[in-house]
């Protein structure tokens, strides 16, 4: 009993250390999802952008999107945000460690040809 319980402290301790990550300038792209086409801007032949700022924070998830540019107007922001809070990304790493990287900007291109 005393050895089982000395291995499970030993795997316990050691599954609790971690190895310093690589360095890493800024936050990479992992995966991405596409947005959706409304219904209605496929009908209406519509095409635009929208521009956002945003952070990723040390586990890489995108946050505080907001839009700072889009064209037409609010047609394509809420299907944007929508699907760049849905990317995931490698976090950007200082002295082995993750942390969040700010005032990023992606902009996400609609068009009926894609």
């Amino acid at each position: 009993m005393k050895y089982l319980l000395s291995i499970i402290a030993a795997l316990i301790i050691t599954g609790c250390t971690s190895t310093p990550l690589q360095d890493r300038p800024a936050a990479t792209v992992k995966s991405t999802v596409p947005p959706k086409y409304p219904i209605a801007e496929v009908r209406n032949k519509t095409e635009g952008f929208v521009t956002m700022s945003y952070d990723v924070d040390s586990y890489g998830r995108p946050n505080n999107i907001n839009v700072i540019n889009a064209k037409p107007e609010q047609v394509f922001n809420s299907e944007a945000k929508r699907a760049l809070s849905k990317w995931q990304y490698s976090p950007k790493v200082v002295n082995g460690v993750a942390v969040p990287d700010k005032n990023l900007e992606m902009t996400i291109e609609f068009n009926l040809d894609n």
